[in-house]
C-alpha cells in the first residue's frame, strides 16, 4: 500500500505550494472546493502586491494573470478558485474535496493509518506525517456581502449605519461593492436573514448578489494557514519554500 510521505487536513495556496514541492503529499479537504480563505470569503478585493520567487509561484501567477484577475490595484477574488484549480488539475497533484479524516493510529513501525470518509465511503491511507492546515475560527468573526449599487455615496452611510462595525469597499467590477459586517452569531443561516431583512427595512435601490458562506479565520501558527498571508501567491510559496526545508 502506498506511503504517502505527508498528509495535509485542509486546503488552499499554502497547502497546494506544500504539494508543489512534494508531489508525495495527499490533501483532504471537508469543503467541495480548493481555495477557503481567498475566493469562498470573499476576503478582500484590493491587491496586496507580492513577487515571486519561485519558478512555480511565477506559474501560478500566470495561471492568474491568464484569468484576468488583476486590474487597477485590485483583485477578483471570485476567479481564484479556477486558477487554483487549474493549476492543481495541470500538475496532477492530490487533492481529495468533500473528505473528512475520521481517526488516525499509528502503527508499530511509526507510520500512520489515516481513515478517511468521501462520497464513496470510507478508506485508508498510509502518511509518514499528518499537518493540519486549517484554520481555527476566532471569537469574532465576519460576514461579506457583494451588492450592486448604481448610487453608492447616498447609500453606503445607511448601510455602514444598519450594520454597526461594517466596512465598504470596491469590488472588481463596476458598481459591485463589498460590505464586511462583522457577526457573533456562528449559527450562519441567522445572520443571512438577519442581513436580508435589515436590508429589505433599510428600502435602499442597492441588491444583494452574494453572501459569502464562511466567517473569516484566525492566524493560526502553521505556515500552511493561509490566513498569515495577504496575497494567494504568497501563501503558496510559504508553503513551498516549507516542504522544500523538511526535505533538506
Amino acid at each position: 500500500m502506498h506511503v504517502y510521505d505527508t498528509l495535509i487536513i485542509g486546503c488552499g495556496y499554502g497547502a497546494v505550494g506544500y504539494a508543489a514541492a512534494n508531489k508525495n503529499t495527499l490533501i483532504c479537504e471537508e469543503r467541495q472546493i480548493c481555495d477557503n480563505t481567498f475566493y469562498l470569503p470573499l476576503r478582500s478585493f484590493a491587491y496586496s502586491p507580492y513577487s515571486p520567487k519561485t519558478s512555480e509561484g511565477n506559474a501560478l501567477l500566470d495561471d492568474f494573470l491568464h484569468f484576468e484577475l488583476f486590474k487597477d490595484g485590485m483583485q477578483n477574488t471570485n476567479g481564484f478558485e479556477f486558477a487554483l484549480c487549474k493549476y492543481v488539475s495541470e500538475r496532477d497533484l492530490r487533492v481529495l474535496l468533500k473528505c473528512r479524516v475520521i481517526k488516525t493510529e499509528k502503527r508499530t513501525d511509526g507510520i500512520l493509518d489515516v481513515t478517511l470518509q468521501t462520497n464513496a465511503g470510507l478508506s485508508h491511507v498510509l502518511t509518514k506525517k499528518l499537518i493540519r492546515a486549517a484554520t481555527v475560527l476566532p471569537k469574532k468573526k465576519r460576514l461579506t456581502v457583494l451588492f450592486m449599487s448604481k448610487d453608492f455615496q447616498a447609500e453606503k452611510d445607511a448601510l455602514c449605519a444598519a450594520f454597526d462595525g461594517a466596512t465598504v469597499e470596491k469590488a472588481f467590477y463596476e458598481n459591485r461593492y463589498a460590505l464586511h459586517i462583522p457577526v457573533e452569531n456562528t449559527d450562519e443561516n441567522a445572520v443571512k436573514l438577519f442581513i436580508h431583512k435589515t436590508w429589505k427595512d433599510l428600502n435602499i435601490g442597492a441588491k444583494i448578489l452574494y453572501i459569502a458562506p464562511v466567517f473569516y479565520g484566525n492566524r493560526t501558527e502553521s505556515e500552511l494557514c493561509d490566513m498569515r498571508y495577504d496575497n494567494p501567491i504568497e501563501a503558496f510559496e510559504a508553503g513551498y519554500f516549507y516542504a522544500k526545508k523538511e526535505q533538506i
